[in-house]
């Protein structure tokens, strides 16, 4: 500006009397002056135009949601705009200013109104800060929209205010939301034929633009307002009702004049954040008939705001036979540009103060009546920004997918802060899919671990992922219900006891008990039932410790002993005192049906091939305390049948966890971790055993890392849920029924409420974790696709090739072999037994055997 003066100086100077050389001295220095100023001035304009355009080629869309329960007040929408002044620039703020406009852009997704803010790039900080006045409402950026479809009709429409700036908007208030009738609008269209978007930008004004601002109004307000003072007040005269008439005036004068200092004092008076408005309309339909109802009804919208000034569209009108609006052919690419990229060209400079237009400040809230707008949901936190992102790390357990202001992340769970996890929700909601991932995760990072699932899919699916030979080599594969169970099966004897000490012999017994216990849901009231599985399990422990490898006893074998009198004298001599005592004095009292709740269940489980191939085998393959140790994968199906086979799942989860007690004897820190993942875990919790409650209590400080899933937490006795609850690590729920999540959200002291979990989608969770020891606020996230996160290890093509390294890890055997061999074993025991030298049978007492009736006398045992 220095420059251009000096011009002004030369030319004025060359234009009065002077001596010839002054002149031409002012001519040549204004020729040299003139064209440094040109070149000046074109490089401003120049980088005006390039830095405009990279500033519009770098705005983003980001997607508001509010919570369903969201109800901001006035003053913390005023709040957010005025931190919205900071998305201009502080210095080169004058390069850009057609670019830097805050977009509030209404537009409908799927049926349902949007709402989106479209701002540049390095006003986001700005943005984020501004949006902390409301509470839980979370961000998402997204991509550009797509341009518009091909065919159809387009109609456009610009607003500007009818009246100058210093005329007020009717101040709406938020309840109802304003945003409602555009929700209604919105929803209605057509996603696949129609379109439609109403951008409402806001350029901000700084603090001193906004005085100068005022200031202008103001004389625009006295010029137009012979009630406005012009001179010998300030601008409080304005309220104080400053520059009227002399004498008396009629009354309707005095209202009249009341009303416009109100209406300007509103406006031009208040210390609140001033904003230079562009109103921007299209919509797209297949006919033009469509296209024009869908404008008509966003531009009726608008009238909601109609007070001392309005909306009206830019244009003009031919004596009611035609407008000439932003639908003419020079002006529809230009509007166009204006609502594709974000360029702030205002066809009218219209000034709106932010309480005039509260209602495009903030989303949709509560008092928004529509159904269909794009919301969050229930009012849920968001996740902690300090949760470790899920890169495959080994001490990191996958979590899933949630929204943060700087987009989606997949965050995951410290090991060391997981011991206990409960997931809750309904079928087909995807908490088996979540257990899945975690399992893969952990397995697949050298963890061992157990996976026991009634139903195979989540078997197969797990074995698709593992097809590598160093990790097939790894898999103990227990599946009762396939195709090729049939064929063979691993050996398990219960009763195998060689090798074992006598704690462990005890730890056994109380595995295959309890077991019954929470199968066959055994309480107080069935003492009998409980007594006869203790000592015939006990029993035929002892004897197996007498007894060679190849006649090692079976749980098949709790019946003969139960009901066989010769098979049960030939036994008696290499029991203990108490075992001989029991059957030979309280046995012989108890009536013949006593037996039959025991021998019932084992006899069902003798009918099942591939049961008496499992159980039948004299030798063990399986060993849980041995794949624990050796951190091997246990993937156990069982069946989701009847009482055998929830019987067989609680052998493998009781044995599992009285296992790890004989873990006392390892230092802890060479226990080695096992992860655990039980689904309906109610199968395995019988109706008042409470063993379950309190293994889960015990085993956790031998290594076990538990991970249940179940549907409902109500089909839980009170002593696991409250053992669960109490212990747990981490809490997972979707959607539930009103009850249950009731039940859950009084664990999160009812915030998030029940409500949320009962609407929750698919895929979708909401978890409290644990996070270096304290217990984060319940968060949302999604859940992950298997074959999203290992892709690359996922070929279910080479599961039969890895299917005979499988088997050979598991110690498969032919089927129809053991049961053959389990066809004779009772006489095979027998013959054994009683062959056995005198030395051995001389250990039985002739008093002992003068107490034992009902039993044959034997010369062999005189």
């Amino acid at each position: 500006m220095t420059v251009v003066g000096v011009l002004v100086a030369l030319a004025l100077l060359r234009d009065r009397e002077l001596p010839a050389w002054v002149a031409l001295y002012a001519e040549v220095l204004i020729a040299y002056a003139a064209v440094p100023t040109l070149l000046v001035l074109l490089a401003a304009l120049t980088c005006r135009v390039v830095v405009t355009r990279r500033a519009l080629s770098r705005r983003v869309r980001l997607v508001v949601l509010a919570p369903d329960s969201f109800a901001p007040t006035l003053d913390g929408v005023l709040r957010c705009a005025a931190q919205l002044s900071r998305v201009r620039r502080l210095v080169g703020g004058w390069l850009d200013p057609r670019a830097s406009a805050v977009r509030v852009l209404l537009d409908g997704s799927e049926g349902a109104m949007r709402y989106s803010l479209v701002v540049p790039e390095r006003a986001l900080p700005a943005i984020r800060s501004a949006l902390s006045n409301y509470d839980r409402v979370q961000v998402r950026r997204t991509g550009p929209e797509p341009a518009l479809r091909e065919g159809g009709c387009v109609m456009r429409a610009e607003l500007r205010l009818a009246q100058l700036s210093s005329e007020p908007l009717a101040h709406l208030a938020l309840d109802p939301d304003p945003l409602q009738s555009f929700a209604r609008v919105l929803a209605s269209l057509d996603p696949s034929r129609e379109r439609a978007e109403v951008a409402v930008d806001l350029m901000p004004c700084t603090a001193g633009a906004r005085r100068r601002l005022r200031r202008r109004l103001l004389r625009h307000a006295r010029r137009d307002n012979p009630t406005v003072p012009y001179a010998g007040g300030g601008v409080l005269d304005v309220l104080a009702g400053g520059g009227r008439t002399v004498g008396r005036q009629p009354a309707a004068d005095v209202v009249e004049q009341r009303a416009q200092r109100e209406q300007i004092a509103a406006k031009v008076l208040q210390n609140e954040p001033l904003f230079h408005t562009q109103v921007l309309v299209r919509c797209q339909a297949p006919v033009k008939g469509m296209a024009a109802e869908r404008l008509q009804g966003l531009l009726g919208c608008f009238d909601a705001w109609a007070g001392a000034n309005s909306f009206r569209i830019v244009g003009v009108r031919l004596l009611g036979l035609a407008f000439l609006g932003s639908d003419l052919p020079g002006r529809r690419s230009w509007f166009d540009r204006r609502i594709d990229t974000g360029l702030f060209r205002p066809a009218r400079q219209s000034v709106v103060s932010a309480r005039e237009v509260a209602g495009f400040l903030k989303p949709p809230t509560i008092n928004c009546a529509a159904p269909d707008v794009l919301r969050l949901g229930a009012a849920v936190y968001p996740p902690p920004r300090n949760l470790p992102e899920y890169t495959g790390q080994r001490d990191v357990l996958p979590l899933g997918r949630v929204s943060g202001e700087k987009g989606q992340r997949i965050v995951g769970l410290r090991l060391a802060d997981t011991f206990f996890t409960y997931t809750a929700g309904r079928s087909r909601w995807g908490k088996t899919e979540l257990a899945i991932t975690q399992f893969l995760s952990l397995v697949r990072s050298g963890h061992g671990g157990m996976f026991l699932d009634p139903h195979e899919d989540a078997i197969r699916r797990i074995k698709s992922c593992l097809t590598e030979p160093e990790l097939a080599s790894r898999i103990i594969e227990l599946d009762l219900v396939g195709t090729r169970s049939r064929e063979g099966q691993p050996g398990w004897n219960l009763l195998a006891a060689r090798g074992l000490t006598d704690d462990g012999r005890e730890r056994r017994v109380e595995a295959i008990v309890d077991s019954f216990a929470s199968a066959l849901q055994w309480g107080e009231r069935n003492n009998r039932a409980l007594t006869l599985t203790t000592q015939a399990t006990a029993a035929l422990i002892e004897l197996s410790t007498a007894l060679p490898a190849d006649l090692q006893p079976t749980i098949f074998q709790i019946p003969t002993l139960l009901g066989n009198p010769e098979w049960l004298a030939a036994v008696l001599p290499y029991l203990s005192v108490p075992r001989r005592q029991f059957f030979s004095e309280r046995f012989p009292r108890m009536a013949e049906e006593a037996i039959t709740p025991v021998t019932n269940l084992i006899d069902r489980l003798r009918s099942s091939t591939q049961l008496a191939a499992l159980l039948g085998s004299q030798h063990t393959t399986y060993d849980i305390a041995q794949a624990m140790n050796d951190g091997r994968i246990v993937l156990a199906c069982p069946g989701a049948g009847g009482a055998r086979d929830r019987l067989l799942a609680n052998l493998l989860v009781f044995d599992l966890l009285h296992a790890a007690k004989g873990r006392a004897h390892i230092s802890p820190e060479k226990r080695r971790e096992f992860y655990v993942f039980l689904d309906e875990v109610q199968t395995y919790d019988g109706a008042s055993s409470g063993n379950l409650a309190a293994l889960l209590e015990q085993t956790a400080k031998y290594g076990i890392r538990a991970t249940l899933l179940n549907q409902n937490p109500e089909r839980l006795t009170s002593a696991t849920l409250n053992a669960l609850t109490t212990n747990r690590s981490h809490l997972i729920a979707t959607a539930l029924n009103a009850h249950a999540a009731a039940l859950v959200a009084r664990e999160w002291a009812s915030d998030p409420p029940a409500n949320a979990i009962t609407g929750l989608p698919r895929w979708t969770f909401i978890a409290q974790a644990t996070h270096h020891g304290e217990l984060t606020r319940p968060f949302q996230f999604e859940n992950l696709a298997v074959t999203d996160l290992f892709a690359d290890a996922h070929h279910p093509q080479q599961v039969p090739h890895i299917q005979p390294t499988i088997d050979q890890a598991s110690g498969r055997a032919n089927a129809q072999e053991t049961i053959r061999a389990l066809d004779t074993l009772d006489e095979r025991i027998r013959a054994h037994l009683t062959s056995k030298t005198d030395t051995t049978a001389a250990q039985v007492t002739t008093p002992e055997r003068a107490a034992m009736p009902r039993l044959p006398e034997r010369e062999d045992m005189e």
